[in-house]
């Protein structure tokens, strides 16, 4: 039922709004594997390399989530 729901939002309203996001916060977004973004970190948002830090943790940005989220992995790997 839920999905359902989710069909009819836009991406801007299905990503949380807030400043920060964790990879485990966006691996859940995109629906990937957090253990695979570990060890593949070619598709973690912007190839691994975070926005900032927050308590030793990369970040990135809502804008940079929003971008990530919608590129399949052939994308990912050519850009």
């Amino acid at each position: 039922m839920e999905n359902k729901q989710e069909l009819g939002k836009t991406l801007d309203e299905l990503v949380p709004n807030k400043i920060w996001f964790s990879l485990k916060e966006a691996c859940e977004l995109k629906n990937l594997n957090y253990k695979t973004s570990c060890n593949k970190t070619y598709l973690q948002p912007r190839k691994g390399k975070a926005d900032g830090t927050i308590g030793g943790k990369k970040v990135w940005s809502r804008d940079t989530i929003l971008e990530w989220v919608s590129l399949t992995d052939e994308v990912i790997k050519v850009k």
